[in-house]
């Protein structure tokens, strides 16, 4: 189907997401942890606590995240604890078609975590031809940032308690809001049947989950930003109607009792704080400027192919309704010229018997020449002969004036008074 989904409003929304990096080390949180975590002898699991030799730092650092699907190139720069290792890439939605980070940087010691989850996009469009995107959420509307962590507890394996909701700075809410202005900026001069509305949302839990034989806290904190289109004006419109919507996940992971520093720190400097590099920046928006266009052009597609079929049925239509037409006027002028037929008949039949009722009163009869001549001549004769000009009549039906009377003599027939035959 058309990629409805597709977030065309270019990436300048991008420059500012929150996104990871792929570290030169390939240290693993596992490989880093057994320097300073450990379980205290002889206490049980929901009561051991870390010793961390790694305390969380007021430094930052730098590293770098690549793009696989644009041959690894750089993508965006982003900003974590220093010493933090990072593990990461840039991936794309399977769902929205949009590129964004996956990634985890990790302390030191593995007993803290700052990570990105991959986005979750799902979508609903009733009135689209065709199977919607794969990778897609089982959601069939917009539902609010608290709503979508509820289904997103429902995903998480192993037990979970939720503490409570925490709150969310407000740098992250503008940035937020700043991704659905943006985008209502830009659509606003978009045709209307393409225009779209913009939203977005925030909510953050605290919950407690068990790593190995450790309780620890974490942040779960998510943005919803969905688009819509209500229109159904058009058939591009609604073909367009419904929307498409995803959402991030960011999880921070401490020890009990560790995890308002850390979330103090990554808020206050809004961490990671990614910024794009310009060349992915520009080689991602010609790959979103081609994907666009394609959408474009499968939609036109779709929309001349549905008015070629309503045209081909509208003729099918007239030419049904020219036949039926056709077919009912032969019938009317079947029937009026049987109408007219009776109507003559019955008119010649009423002027046959009036001009006999003549004849009769006036003792004539009506004949008629070899060249349609009509005379009214005595009733009292059976014969009528005429030579054009003069009439001889007798009732011996063997007489016969030729040679005997001058001219040249033909025998007339007798017709009703109004010259129809008997």
């Amino acid at each position: 189907m058309s990629k409805f989904g597709r977030c065309t409003a270019v990436f300048c929304a991008i420059a500012v997401l929150l996104v990871g990096c792929k570290s030169s080390s390939g240290t693993s949180a596992a490989a880093t942890a057994s320097g300073g975590s450990g379980v205290q002898p002889g206490g049980k699991a929901g009561a051991a606590t870390y010793v961390s030799a790694s305390p969380l730092s007021n430094q930052l650092t730098t590293a770098t995240i690549t793009d696989p699907s644009l041959s690894n190139i750089v993508s965006a720069t982003l900003t974590i604890p220093a010493g933090w290792k990072l593990q990461g890439i840039t991936m794309i939605s399977a769902c929205t078609f949009s590129p964004w980070p996956v990634f985890r940087a990790y302390s030191p010691d593995g007993l803290m975590q700052m990570r990105i989850e991959p986005v979750i996009g799902w979508q609903w469009h009733p009135n689209a031809k065709g199977t919607l995107n794969s990778g897609c959420a089982n959601i069939s509307g917009q539902i609010s940032a608290a709503a979508f962590l509820q289904y997103y507890l429902g995903t998480m394996q192993g037990g979970v308690h939720v503490v409570g909701t925490m709150p969310i700075s407000s740098a992250y809410q503008q940035w937020a809001q700043g991704l659905a202005a943006q985008k209502n900026q830009m659509q606003s001069s978009a045709p209307p049947a393409m225009r779209n509305s913009n939203t977005a949302d925030t909510a953050a839990l605290r919950i407690e989950v068990v790593n190995g034989s450790f309780v620890v806290e974490e942040r779960l904190r998510t943005v919803v930003e969905c688009t819509m289109n209500n229109d159904r004006s058009t058939p591009m419109s609604n073909a367009l109607y419904g929307g498409t919507c995803w959402a991030r996940v960011d999880v921070l992971t401490a020890p009990q009792g560790k995890l308002d520093a850390l979330v103090q720190l990554v808020d206050s400097n809004n961490l990671p704080h990614g910024v794009n590099s310009p060349q992915w920046t520009q080689a991602a928006l010609l790959r979103q400027q081609r994907q666009g266009a394609q959408a474009i052009a499968n939609l036109t597609a779709q929309e001349q192919q549905e008015s070629k079929m309503i045209y081909q049925q509208f003729q099918q239509i007239m030419q049904s309704s020219a036949a039926e037409h056709q077919a009912f006027m032969q019938q009317q002028e079947s029937q009026f010229q049987s109408a007219m037929n009776d109507a003559n008949a019955s008119m010649n039949a009423q002027s046959t018997a009036a001009s006999d009722w003549v004849d009769y009163s006036l003792d004539q009869q009506t004949v008629m020449g070899s060249d349609g001549t009509l005379a009214k001549v005595s009733s009292a004769y059976s014969q009528t002969w005429t030579n054009g000009s003069q009439w001889y009549q007798t009732n011996d039906p063997n007489s016969d004036p030729n040679g005997v009377l001058s001219g040249n003599w033909t025998q007339t027939t007798q017709v009703h008074g109004n010259g129809t035959p008997k």
